[in-house]
Order: structure tokens, then sequence, then C-alpha cells
């Protein structure tokens, strides 16, 4: 986590100097020598090492998915398409559970680790086929290349264009008024608070608890060590199919990204506070108790993922300027990243000193806490370009924007 934290805070500031594609090449050498390293360590301090460097290509792509997506996609499907990352991390943990299920049997836990080289090639592969974004080239100077780029992915060159004319006018103002993009001007500075603040929400309903802790949890209701990691398994294919049906129905973008964040903290909420109850009142080892926080656990984790998962990964590449895009989603990363070292680190400590069911309890305060100053402080962006976000946050006085959405082109939704 603490390699995550370094990956995602310099690689936001170098893909705004050397483009979205390059920095996502890099982050796959990245993970083919932290795979390689790990599998093959000969220590445990050569193994700690290798997972720090893990964590460097972690913290990347944690930045550089989402921005990549969110440049690449349409107005009227960017929540969609954004959305996606979440869908392969899911995708990618229940095969990671799979293997480790699998593997456990003879106790291979070098393959466990060496497994992480494939999908890491594949990346490299991918990205040097892939182009950059068209914001990105048109930041760099690289406008006929943009063009390109945009007509390739709208099948439309008049829809193109007009897209292409928005970001240039965008990227032509940042150089008549470049103050105005500073991490230090006061519109983006209100920005950066609400990414962080939105960052360190998300880790703070209790979702790293559960994924790194769920198997203790339950062993400690008396669950085999086998049956746990099996648990584990299922959880990750339920989870694929919600995420599924999520991006299919596009309801990040129909119903929009505030809507669904508070449906995702009520949710989260109401399944934290079942299992902590019974986790108070029921004995250690009983039948009930193991279906209730299995249950709990099953819903707490698919309603992340179709919410606060997704979403506040497409708000943080939608609501920050393209000249600091990267470095401004890499600062909201990083306190997405501290939170989640604070709440790993500390929630064995807590729940020996309290309980496991009033932990779980006090994250769904957590939740309630939140539900109204994310109803108060979050803006509804779904429906307009970046450039459009852009303008009225560089314009308004606060981070709310106008309560009406303003709707997508007609043809592929490039521009407000």
């Amino acid at each position: 986590v603490f390699g995550a934290m370094l990956g995602a805070l310099g690689s936001g500031p170098a893909a705004d100097r050397q483009g979205r594609q390059r920095i996502l090449l890099a982050a796959g050498a990245v993970f083919t020598v932290g795979a390689l390293g790990a599998g093959l360590a000969v220590s445990v301090a050569s193994l700690v090492v290798f997972r720090f460097v893990l964590g460097l290509g972690i913290g990347i792509a944690s930045v550089l998915v989402p921005l990549y997506l969110a440049e690449m996609a349409p107005a009227r499907d960017r929540g969609a398409v954004t959305s996606l990352n979440q869908y392969m991390i899911i995708v990618g943990t229940a095969l990671a559970a799979a293997f480790g299920y699998g593997l456990a049997f003879v106790g291979s836990w070098r393959w466990m680790l060496l497994i992480g080289v494939f999908p890491a090639i594949v990346l490299m592969i991918g990205m040097f086929a892939m182009p950059d974004t068209p914001r990105s080239l048109i930041r760099r100077g690289r406008s006929d290349q943009a063009r390109a780029v945009l007509i390739g992915l709208r099948g439309d060159t008049t829809q193109a264009e007009r897209e292409f004319a928005e970001i240039t006018a965008i990227e032509q103002q940042q150089h008549d008024r470049r103050t105005t993009a500073r991490l230090t001007a006061p519109w983006v500075r209100r920005l950066l608070l609400l990414g962080a603040l939105l960052a360190i929400f998300q880790q703070v309903t209790g979702i790293n608890a559960i994924v790194y802790y769920a198997p203790t949890v339950l062993t400690g209701f008396g669950v085999s060590k086998t049956a746990a990691l099996l648990f584990g398994f299922l959880n990750g294919l339920v989870n694929i199919l919600t995420i599924a049906l999520v991006v299919r129905s596009k309801v990040v973008d129909r119903r929009g990204r505030k809507p669904v964040l508070l449906a995702g903290l009520v949710g989260m909420s109401i399944s934290l506070f079942a299992v902590g109850v019974a986790a108070v009142v029921l004995p250690v080892d009983s039948m009930a108790l193991f279906v209730i926080a299995a249950a709990a656990f099953v819903v707490f984790t698919n309603t992340f993922s179709a919410t606060w998962g997704p979403v506040l990964w497409v708000m943080l590449a939608e609501i920050f300027p393209l000249a600091i895009r990267g470095a401004a989603m890499a600062i909201a990363t990083l306190f997405n990243w501290l939170a989640a070292f604070v709440v790993s680190l500390t929630f064995p400590s807590f729940s020996a000193f309290a309980g496991t069911g009033v932990a779980f309890i006090v994250f769904a305060a957590v939740g309630v806490v939140l539900f109204p100053i994310v109803w108060w402080l979050v803006p509804e962006t779904r429906e307009r370009s970046l450039e459009a976000l852009e303008e009225e946050f560089r314009n308004s006085t606060g981070i709310r924007l106008s309560t009406a959405a303003k709707p997508a082109a007609a043809d592929t939704g490039g521009t407000a």
C-alpha cells in the first residue's frame, strides 16, 4: 500500500508531461518486475521489496487507467466506460482468489505471485497497440495525431471535429490564462479538496477491512481457512455479475453520480450494521453468525462494486482541469491510498480492542454520517463534456454545479 502511494503521486505529473499511454506502458513493466521478483524471492526482506515494487505499479494504474478511459470516452458513456476499470479489478480479484484457492492445496505460494507476470505482459503488449488520449496529445502539441485518434474513436468526422475544437479551445485558454489551471488557483484547490474527501470517504466506509480481513473474520467465526478462501472466490464471481450488470445498464450515466453514491452508502451501512449486531449478540461459533456475516459481506462488496468502487474514479477523472489533470488526480489518489493504509493498519487492533462487531457498527455509523455530506458537497457531472465541466468549475464560486444536467451532443455525446 505504501508503494501504491508513491506510485500514484509520481505517475500523475509524469503522465501530464509524457502522455497517458507511455506511463501505462511503464506500469506494465513495473508489474512484471514486481511479480517476478516476489515469486522468486529468496528472503522475507526481498519479498517485501518486490511487494513494494508491485505497489508502485498498482499506484500508477489506479491513477492512469480511469484517467485514460475517461479521456477516451464520449460524454454520454463516460461513466460506463470508466466503470470498466472497477469491473476488471473485480475480474482480476476473482481470478486471483481462484488461483489462490487452487494453489492453496499444494502450498505453492510462489506461483500465486508469479502468475501476476502474465497479465503484466498482456498490459504492455496491449498498450503498445493503443494511442494516447486526444486531450493529452493536444496538450503536448500533437494536434494532427489527436484529430486522427478522435475520428477513429467516434467514427463520425463532424462529431470528432466538434470535440477537437472544444478541447483545443480549452487548451488555448490555458495558454492565455495559465494561473487558472495551477494547483494553487482557488477554484482548483476547491476541486482538490473535493477529490481528496471523496477518496477518503471511499475507504472509511470499510471496504479494505472487508477485502483484506474477511477470511480472517470468518475463521474467527469458526470457519476453516480453506472455506474462507472459497468464500472469497465465490463472492468474487457474484461481484463480476453485479458490476457487469451495472456497466451494461449504464446506471452511472442514466441515474447520475450523486444518486449512485448515496444509494451505496445506504446499502453498505445496512449490511455492516447487520453483521456488527450479529457479532455482538450471537455466539462466536454459531452457524447463524456465519450465515449473516457471509450474506452481509456479499451485499457490502457488491454494493461497493456497483457504487463507490467505480464512481469515485469516474468523478476523479472528470472534475480536474486538463492542464493539471494527472497531477491533481495523483494527489486525490494519494489520499485514497493513505486512507486505505490507515484502515488496513488499524482494523485488526481496533477489532481486538473493541470487538469485531463494534468495529463493523462503527463503519456503518461512518456511512450514516457521510450521507448528508455527500448529498450537500458532491456536484452532478453526468452528460457534461470534460471541457464544459472545466469551464463551469472555473467560473463557479464553489463546487456545486447547476442542478440541470447539460445534455451531450446528439450523436456520440462528445460535447456539452
